[in-house]
Order: C-alpha cells, then sequence, then structure tokens
C-alpha cells in the first residue's frame, strides 16, 4: 500500500514537471509582434559591409537645367555631362572640372553645347509626328480608325492635344456609306491637325522652355513651332 502510494505520488510528480516545461517552452517560442526569437538569424538579417563604391554616379540638377547632369565621384563632383535624345540617337559631351579650369568655367562650357545641339538638332513638329502610320492603322490615314461597336460601324477622327486630351469625331457607316464615311472622317483629321497648330515636340517641358530663352535671348533666331 505505501509502496503503491510511493509511485502515484512519483507519476504525478512527473506529470507536473512535464506540464511545467510544455508551459516554459511555450512562453519562450510563442509568437511576439514585438519581438521575434530566432536562434539561427536568417540570410535577410545579416549584414554585409559595403565596400567602396569607385563607379561614379550621375545627379541630376535643378529641374530648369535641361540636358546637363553633374557627375559625382568617390571624391565629389567631378564633370559636367550633357545628355541630349532625339529621333533614337543620343548626343553625350563631357566637361570636367580638371580639364576647363574649374566647375564653373566647365559649366558655361556644358551651357554652350547644350545650346548649341539643341538648336542644331531640333524637335520635330507635332504634325510630322502625327502623320505617322502606327502598325495597327488599317484605313492608310494616320488618326483615321474603322471601328464597331454593338454591330454599329463607325469612321473615328482622333487628335491628340498638347495637355493629353484628345478631339474625337466619328461618322457612321449606316448613315453616310461607308466610303463617304472614311472620307468625312479623312477631312476631320485635317481639320483637328489645322486647328491644333504647330509645335515643337519635347519630351520634357524643360527643354521647350530653354528654347524659348534662346530666341529671347538672340531674336535674329527663326524657328517654327514657336
Amino acid at each position: 500500500m505505501e509502496r503503491q502510494h510511493f509511485r502515484d505520488r512519483s507519476v504525478s510528480f512527473v506529470g507536473y514537471f512535464l506540464f511545467a516545461l510544455c508551459r516554459i517552452e511555450r512562453l519562450l517560442f510563442a509568437p511576439d509582434h514585438g519581438r521575434s526569437f530566432d536562434p539561427i538569424p536568417s540570410r535577410r538579417r545579416q549584414t554585409v559591409p559595403k565596400g567602396n563604391n569607385k563607379r561614379r554616379r550621375v545627379t541630376k540638377l535643378k529641374a530648369n537645367d535641361y540636358g546637363i547632369h553633374l557627375l559625382v565621384g568617390t571624391r565629389g563632383p567631378r564633370a559636367w555631362k550633357v545628355t541630349i535624345y532625339r529621333d533614337g540617337k543620343t548626343f553625350n559631351r563631357l566637361f570636367s572640372f580638371s580639364r576647363y579650369g574649374g566647375r564653373e568655367a566647365a559649366r558655361k562650357a556644358a551651357d554652350a553645347c547644350r545650346d548649341e545641339l539643341m538648336l542644331t538638332h531640333l524637335p520635330k513638329l507635332t504634325r510630322d509626328i502625327r502623320q505617322r502610320l502606327i502598325a495597327t492603322n488599317t484605313s492608310g490615314h494616320p488618326g483615321v480608325h474603322y471601328r464597331c461597336y454593338t454591330g454599329i460601324a463607325y469612321w473615328v477622327a482622333r487628335t491628340t492635344l498638347r495637355n493629353g486630351s484628345s478631339v474625337t469625331k466619328s461618322f457612321r457607316v449606316e448613315h453616310y456609306g461607308y466610303e463617304r464615311a472614311k472620307e468625312l472622317a479623312i477631312r476631320e483629321r485635317e481639320r483637328q491637325l489645322d486647328s491644333v497648330g504647330e509645335y515643337r515636340c519635347f519630351k520634357v517641358v524643360e527643354g521647350e522652355q530653354r528654347l524659348m530663352q534662346l530666341m529671347v535671348e538672340d531674336p535674329s533666331l527663326e524657328i517654327s513651332g514657336f
């Protein structure tokens, strides 16, 4: 009887010990939103010391410095770079401080080069760009498309304006006939182009602003599209 009582007490003690061990394990490995226990740090947490990056960085200055960038090396600014994009071509010129006798002198040379490139390689007029045929055009006339909505066919004339909006006018085939509706759409497209006018197509407004400044500085410049 005494042995049985001692055995029961031993079993209860072992059970209590296992229960306490499980409680401790839960407390240690319970998910905590404030901090997470990770005995083996993952690769993402390991910080790798960054080496000295000797590659030069290109930083853009103010928005009105169209086409001109400052090249910054490991020892600080070192040159001005002129970059002009025209019709799929890139024109690059480099003006180092050491070659031109300082930062200000190099900047003046870069400004003069940028202005010369702008006047030599003017952007195309918007009318020339609008007259390009795209791959999806089936009418043979830019800006004129055939559309059919819910069984109703139209010839549509569409022109994008300078502010990004568009002017659209459609001619119903059922009302005018196929050929007549197409002819009216072609005429409407020409009318839209005439009403929009011509201007130089810059990708960024800073380029247009700089060209206008050049025309103010030199009234003898005659550039169409302004």
